[in-house]
């Protein structure tokens, strides 16, 4: 079917150098709105740069968010990428019009996660307040699945409407304990793509070639940036990866552990909590290092 785009800057080849050399299977996809009397919407594809900060990859300036221009631009994204139809990638959105079709149906393997901040909007028009929000955020950040249910039961017990209501999001789209862990990110809001939008809105109130120019020019000192802070860098790991794996040895100061044999450890902590790690297989039974990629 034609449709009249209005102009698409897709892909450098030193960002698809960059993203395939660094590459992590997490795609955030967002449209955002232009400005003023420039008629169109931005759509988007930001992925994580290994010290959790965003990697603008793609973005088109299309006519409105429909299921053609989703899966238009999606049909491209793959192509540069080199992204089968039985691809692994995690995608991390929210509930767009057309986009969780065009995913179905481009990826059909790939994990559609929904970011938990606009689930939460949503149900803000119907049930407000700090207990709703909370058990919300409890259930989509736990990563066991009876710790999940757990988290369900309470909101039921909170009101039965909201439990209903909520019980018809399928989990594996926005509670961790039911993620496939094939991205290794624990990550259930679309920061990457809201903040992207953020950094380019003062171009988003130009003429369209005008925009595209702006967006462009901001990833091109963006990845100057970056290779400068690289450069400064002493430890084998990013900095931001070199502070959360200190915090995890902080923590781990207060737990004891039994070796049972075979790389398996029984690790129980101060709150009585225990748990069984796999140092041969890389897993443990709170489900953390399985989600994350890090060990808990």
């Amino acid at each position: 079917m034609w449709m009249t785009f209005l102009l698409l800057a897709i892909f450098n080849i030193v960002l698809k150098q960059g993203f395939a050399a660094g590459k992590r299977d997490f795609l955030g996809v967002d449209g955002a709105f232009m400005k003023g009397p420039f008629h169109g919407q931005i759509l988007s594809v930001v992925d994580l740069d290994g010290n959790n900060g965003i990697y603008p990859l793609a973005y088109v300036v299309v006519e409105a968010e429909t299921l053609n221009s989703w899966t238009w631009f999606l049909t491209h994204l793959g192509n540069d990428l080199g992204l089968a139809s039985n691809s692994y990638f995690t995608f991390i959105s929210d509930r767009q019009k057309g986009l969780s079709s065009a995913i179905a149906d481009l990826f059909p393997c790939a994990e559609h996660r929904y970011c938990i901040c606009h689930i939460h909007d949503n149900m803000r028009s119907c049930w407000r307040g700090d207990e709703f929000k909370d058990l919300l955020w409890n259930c989509s950040t736990t990563c066991i699945v009876q710790e999940f249910e757990k988290g369900m039961e309470e909101v039921r017990k909170l009101n039965q409407e909201c439990y209903e209501w909520l019980k018809q999001i399928p989990p594996q789209h926005w509670a961790c304990s039911h993620f496939t862990g094939r991205a290794h990110s624990d990550i259930v809001i679309s920061n990457t793509c809201k903040c992207f939008n953020s950094k380019i809105i003062e171009g988003r109130d130009t003429p369209i070639i005008n925009c595209l120019e702006f967006i462009w020019e901001y990833i091109m000192k963006r990845v100057v940036n970056v290779d400068k802070e690289i450069d400064k860098a002493t430890n084998p790991l990013t900095p931001t990866t070199t502070k959360l794996l200190q915090n995890i040895k902080d923590e781990a100061e207060e737990y004891i552990a039994s070796f049972c044999g075979n790389g398996k450890y029984q690790v129980s902590g101060p709150w009585q909590d225990q748990c069984v790690v796999n140092v041969n297989q890389r897993t443990c039974s709170c489900n953390k290092w399985e989600i994350t990629g890090m060990p808990c």
